[in-house]
């Protein structure tokens, strides 16, 4: 397995992964998730998308938002939830924002989600509350 920075050649594969409904964080939304989106996103910040990939094919996948203030995870999509998988990808996000000054971490997780509710418990997460997640389109 490598880890790996996304490159605009990954596009289709990980669209593919954030399609696939039988994982959390693999869920495509044009809006943020967008060819263009996605590359503008890496030129602003080369570490921004990070790929864990077997054999060329792609397996995993977790972004970051970091905007100097706080940092989150985001789109953390695992093919069948591999714990190694998810140990590399988590391993190789906390040190780049360990790198850039941050010592906390923010993920969200949906309500109920007894899997990811002890995926996050198993690497040191500490849940906090259930909130809901507002949104609006801008036009």
């Amino acid at each position: 397995m490598n880890i790996r920075t996304y490159q605009p050649s990954d596009y289709k594969s990980l669209r593919a992964l954030y399609e696939n409904s039988s994982l959390y964080g693999g869920q495509f939304d044009e809006a943020r998730d967008g060819e263009e989106r996605l590359r503008k996103k890496i030129e602003a910040d080369s570490d921004a998308i990070l790929l864990a990939e077997d054999d060329a094919s792609l397996i995993g996948t977790v972004s970051l938002i970091d905007d100097g203030r706080v940092a989150w995870l985001f789109r953390f999509a695992v093919a069948g939830n591999d714990k190694t998988v998810v140990a590399e990808l988590i391993n190789k996000a906390l040190g780049i924002l360990k790198e850039r000054g941050h010592t906390q971490v923010l993920v969200y997780s949906p309500v109920g989600e007894s899997e990811l509710d002890s995926r996050y418990e198993q690497l040191g997460f500490n849940k906090g509350g259930d909130y809901t997640c507002y949104w609006k389109d801008i036009v």
